[in-house]
């Protein structure tokens, strides 16, 4: 057997083998892949995907497209005109095309006005960022409160149960009457009646943030950063330096007074008239043999608009932005000021909680279960421990909330990332 038929034979055994296999030997199934899903964000990565996905941010930045089209609009040239006449005087015919000449840089200032614009809208979705940062905030840290208060109350449950058995222990002992076991188990059924409200509200939260995210209302959400951060204090001689620098409203403020200064020169540049020159020929005339050239400049005679109500407008206007500027610029120191006040009042709150309060009122839960246990107390007295520690849980879980919503709300008076 030759080389060539020795080689041929193989490769056919090879192919039959490998149809017997692809027949008889069972596919393997293919593992979908994993759907994405966020899983352990923190605040800073919830943010970027609502930066990214929030429907309303989508349509801030679209009118930057309608901004740069306004760009082009504003350089665009005016068309020739084609005149055409025939009279029955000659010469009967006269063909034409006017031309307007623009003087003055009309145009070059159209396009500063325009671009002023565009600046504007870039400035209004950092406005916009600002405030989905604040509400994106607020709403992370809400979801850490329910779910703190989530967890609240399932102790609230637990503890109610254990009292109860306490009491069903006492009874069975004959040390208490049937009414206290009675009361104990109404104090159960409240708990679980409030966890149900609980777990609602955690659902509430969710669906909160993820609107903002621009996700389904009952997406799942795995927030890493923690209700229970420390809180900082913050230098607010430091954070107004930042803010008169960086803000966005006093950048909006200093860009509506170039854009209107923008405008003023332009409408000092409407006042230079315009040419408009039209060439054309005068043909079909008996008394010539060949067309004729003509040509017609009109220029507009400023006798009853001079442009000066629009120039006297837009100074009028500039020296108001001008007053709203200072405005502002008072108005962030004062805001960044209050708020930063309320934060300071937020933290010392927390810290108060944490070192004083908390431990207090655990301490007094305890002491009451175990006199109760022992006979040394009244149901009531248990009960109305439990509630107040609770109730003083609860409160420091607000405080902790609180101060993040400070946070948030002094974030956005700056204007600056903190």
């Amino acid at each position: 057997m030759s080389v060539t038929s020795r080689s041929r034979a193989i490769g056919g055994l090879l192919f039959t083998f490998g149809l017997t296999l692809w027949f008889f030997v069972p596919a393997r199934a293919q593992t979908p892949s994993p759907t994405p899903s966020i899983n352990g964000l923190t605040f800073e990565e919830i943010y970027d995907l609502a930066e990214r996905n929030n429907l309303q941010i989508v349509a801030v930045r679209r009118r930057r497209a309608v901004a740069a089209a306004a760009i082009l609009i504003a350089g665009e040239r005016p068309n020739p005109n084609f005149t055409s006449a025939y009279t029955r005087s000659e010469p009967r015919w006269q063909p034409s095309v006017s031309q307007l000449i623009e003087l003055g840089g009309k145009r070059g200032r159209r396009i500063d006005v325009a671009r002023n614009e565009l600046r504007l809208t870039e400035l209004d979705l950092e406005a916009a960022l600002r405030t989905l940062r604040h509400d994106v905030r607020a709403a992370y840290f809400n979801i850490g409160l329910a779910r703190n208060t989530l967890v609240l109350g399932q102790q609230a449950v637990d503890q109610a149960k254990e009292l109860a058995d306490i009491a069903r222990t006492r009874f069975e002992a004959g040390d208490i009457a049937q009414f206290e076991v009675l009361q104990a188990n109404l104090a159960v059924d409240r708990a679980t009646n409030d966890l149900a409200r609980l777990e609602n509200a955690e659902r509430i939260a969710r669906a909160t943030l993820n609107q903002l995210l621009n996700r389904a209302p009952d997406a799942p959400l795995d927030l890493r950063d923690s209700l229970f951060g420390k809180p900082a204090s913050i230098s607010t001689p430091e954070l107004i330096g930042r803010a008169l620098q960086s803000n966005v409203d006093l950048r909006t403020a200093e860009q509506q007074i170039a854009a209107e200064q923008s405008r003023l020169k332009l409408a000092r540049a409407q006042r230079v008239p315009d040419l408009t020159l039209e060439p054309g020929l005068e043909t079909h005339d008996s008394a010539f043999s060949h067309p004729g050239f003509k040509m017609q400049v009109s220029v507009p005679l400023p006798i009853f608009n001079r442009g000066g109500a629009e120039i006297k407008r837009s100074s009028a206007m500039l020296e108001q932005l001008q007053a709203e500027r200072d405005a502002t610029r008072q108005r962030v120191s004062s805001d960044i000021g209050r708020a930063a006040l309320n934060l300071d009042s937020a933290r010392k709150q927390v810290e108060f909680y944490e070192t004083k309060l908390l431990p207090e009122a655990e301490r007094v839960r305890e002491l009451a279960n175990e006199a109760y246990r022992i006979g040394q107390t009244s149901l009531l007295s248990v009960i109305d421990a439990t509630r107040n520690a609770r109730e003083v849980r609860q409160a420091y879980l607000q405080a902790l909330s609180d101060y993040q919503t400070a946070l948030a709300d002094l974030e956005q008076a700056a204007g600056v990332k903190m």
